[in-house]
């Protein structure tokens, strides 16, 4: 088995120097081997001599097809590991920078030792703090020993193979198709992330990995590693606009079958009718999915002056569609917003206007002193398509808890340096994000809920987030609504008896008093519109989000 300290004595440059030396003398190997394959047959030379002579060349020949073949894979593996040994020595060396940050040792068994025992903890490091980080410590110390043992058996295998003369035929027809043959084997194996990876460990495997092997991953692996919460947002965009590229082509390709199939058709054939607007919806479902991507597109590629580059959190055309969508860096940003829609949200034609709240919210908290800003949209989770009767049930905030759990946990380990985090939503999108923070718990240390039709608690001490005493989570969850918004009229009882029952199932409304969080003042007046206007330039809830996510008071 591979220690820490073994790890720490490894040299990628020696091993750098073998394959350099492997490959000079492979390609001589191949060039005289191929002379040599051209010595017989001699033309006119027949009899017992030629007969011994030829079957000696052959046996030759086969040993150097065997040999070549070895060296070219072994070479390549070498290579392979060196580059490999930098990416889980970098991780190391990120590990030991946190570790010293935070008062811990890494010793060459792998165990943390506690440098503040008996002493004096700096008043800077949070005891949470310093427990969450020995948890992450403990979590990338793991995968670097896991990750090394991967490099050394695959490179001892090869090793091993070599020897035994277990690459290439034999019998290929010259020394360099020998050569080519043994390449085909794949060397060094990438190590899988742990089973049922935390985000966390998700980023400790990550970070052991070279860039050559993150990229092969991302090239092969686009929609796995999209999804894998706890990726660095850089890494996670390459992969998912991948995958909007292939997914757009496949949409694109099914809406042109159906019209194709209907160009066919005739809709006043009563015999045809009915399948006939069957397969207009279905098209017209494709074409608002095609809309969004295209919106999504738009944002990611054509940044207005001034506006901050966008990262492809997430994709996934599935039910009604799913995107997430980050305004800025969040792995790198000081203040981080997660913003929940809800009724009809998805990959449609309205996610533009999601994109354009995480904007505004964004250019707000920089107003506000935010140094550094993320806001984003997401839809990772499959949001009622009406209001009656899916938005008026807690079912699709039941599924959704776990993914926005994971999500934001994600947002965490891929973080770098302290951060202020802000969990928003907006109508339904309340209803997931309370239900979460009841049953699960949230990474945040502050909660907006705009325009609620419930949040799944009867008082804001009801709701958890982590890292805050549960006497004082009130003081953390703020909430407005306008008074013209007819969906928290309509949907909610202010009575704080009613409590959670089949009359009220997603809750009564938190702007009321007695809930016990903050409330902050909305100006959408037009009753048609108030409940999408919470995003209007100057408006007071704006600002107030804007002051919240930058860390202040609204």
């Amino acid at each position: 088995m591979v220690s820490l300290a073994d790890v720490r004595r490894w040299s990628p440059g020696t091993l750098n120097e073998i394959f350099s030396v492997l490959q000079i003398r492979t390609q001589i190997l191949i060039h005289s081997g191929d002379d040599y394959g051209k010595t017989l047959p001699i033309e006119g030379w027949s009899g017992p001599a030629s007969d011994d002579a030829g079957t000696q060349h052959r046996a030759l020949m086969h040993g150097l097809d065997t040999i070549a073949a070895g060296a070219a894979i072994l070479g390549k593996t070498v290579a392979q590991a060196a580059d490999a040994i930098t990416g889980v020595q970098h991780a190391l060396t990120n590990a030991e920078e946190l570790a010293r940050k935070y008062g811990f040792q890494i010793t060459d068994a792998g165990c943390l030792v506690d440098t503040f025992a008996g002493k004096q903890v700096p008043l800077d490091l949070h005891p949470e703090d310093r427990a969450r980080t020995r948890t992450q410590l403990v979590d990338e110390v793991a995968q670097v020993l896991r990750t090394a043992n991967d490099i050394d058996a695959d490179l001892a295998s090869v090793l091993d193979r070599a020897a035994a003369g277990q690459f290439g035929t034999g019998d290929e027809s010259t020394v360099t198709a020998a050569a080519a043959d043994g390449m085909k084997d794949p060397g060094l194996t990438l190590p899988e992330p742990p089973p049922n990876a935390t985000p966390a460990q998700n980023a400790a495997w990550w970070a052991t990995l070279s860039n050559a092997g993150r990229d092969i991953l991302i090239r092969d692996r686009p929609g796995a590693i999209g999804a894998m919460n706890g990726l660095p947002a850089t890494d996670r965009d390459r992969a998912n606009r991948i995958v909007l590229d292939r997914d757009y082509k496949g949409l694109q390709q099914q809406k042109d079958n159906i019209q194709h199939r209907l160009d066919g058709m005739k809709r006043s054939d009563p015999q045809q009718q009915e399948e006939y607007e069957s397969l207009e919806k279905e098209r017209d479902a494709l074409n608002s999915k095609i809309t969004g991507m295209d919106q999504i597109k738009t944002r990611l590629d054509h940044a207005l002056p001034g506006q901050p580059p966008a990262y492809l959190l997430g994709i996934n055309p599935a039910n009604s569609g799913q995107a997430i969508v980050a305004i800025g860096n969040p792995d790198q940003s000081a203040n981080v917003a997660t913003y929940v829609p809800g009724t009809t949200a998805g990959l449609n034609d309205g996610m533009a206007t999601d994109i354009y709240r995480s904007d505004s919210m964004m250019h707000m908290a920089t107003q506000m002193g935010s140094p550094s800003t993320s806001v984003i949209t997401w839809v990772g989770y499959d949001a009622p398509q009406s209001i009656i009767p899916d938005a008026a049930s807690t079912s699709f905030a039941d599924k959704a808890e776990p993914s926005l759990r994971n999500f934001q946990d994600g947002l965490g380990a891929a973080h770098q340096g302290p951060v202020n985090t802000t969990v928003v939503g907006h109508s339904y999108g309340t209803t997931v994000v309370g239900q979460t923070a009841r049953d699960l718990g949230l990474p945040a240390n502050n909660v907006v809920m705009v325009a609620s039709p419930g949040v799944g608690v009867d008082h804001a001490n009801q709701l958890h987030l982590d890292g805050t005493p549960q006497d004082q989570v009130g003081q953390h969850i703020y909430s407005t609504k306008s008074p013209t918004d007819p969906i928290p009229i309509l949907t909610n009882f202010d009575g704080p008896d009613i409590g959670l029952d089949h009359i009220d199932p997603l809750g009564p409304d938190p702007t009321t008093a007695w809930f016990g969080g903050q409330q902050f003042h909305s100006n959408p007046s037009n009753p048609l519109t108030s409940h999408s206007d919470y995003w209007n330039r100057d408006s007071d809830s704006l600002a107030a989000m804007g002051n919240i996510i930058a860390g202040n008071k609204p």
